[in-house]
């Protein structure tokens, strides 16, 4: 019974607290909207929504290798066509603040093809190991969007979190 009070107790308060920190009047910080940008992408990539997706890359995107918007939604899509399942573990490294309106964020991820691989360690894995560089620029209010992106393999020891 004290188990049960001790539970609803901790429920409570769990709750209040995120009610209370809902109803914050404090806006994001440019930080925190990015990572929050990050995480529904991540989100979109692995439901394989590619509209979706692509709702956060800016239509002047264009990377070093010469890829502009409609390339990178190409490489997508065929990514996409070609693993029925994706899981993503990512670990931002940095965020960036350049300017008032741009950022560039470095992260890793490891894309796995199932969920059990996904909790593996990553020298177990046999997906991609990836670190992202991503410069975001931001437009009118809070609308963040991917202007270029370059990655490379990463290593195992990239991980440690």
């Amino acid at each position: 019974m004290a188990i049960s009070n001790l539970s609803r107790g901790s429920t409570f308060l769990l709750l209040f607290t995120l009610f209370v920190a809902g109803c914050s009047d404090r806006p994001l910080s440019p930080e925190e909207q990015l990572r929050n940008i990050l995480s529904e992408a991540e989100s979109y990539l692995e439901a394989r929504d590619l509209s979706s997706a692509m709702e956060f890359v800016d239509p002047a995107y264009e990377d070093r290798s010469g890829r502009d918007f409609r390339a990178l939604k190409a490489m997508l899509l065929s990514y996409f066509m070609r693993h029925k399942s994706i899981h993503i573990v990512s670990k931002i490294d940095q965020i960036d603040l350049r300017a008032e309106n741009e950022s560039e964020v470095v992260l890793f991820a490891g894309l796995a093809g199932s969920s059990q691989e996904a909790v593996m360690a990553p020298a177990q894995w046999r997906g991609d190991l990836l670190r992202l560089q991503l410069l975001f620029k931001r437009g009118d209010g809070d609308d963040w969007r991917l202007r270029m992106a370059e990655w490379r393999r990463a290593t195992p020891q990239d991980f440690s979190f």
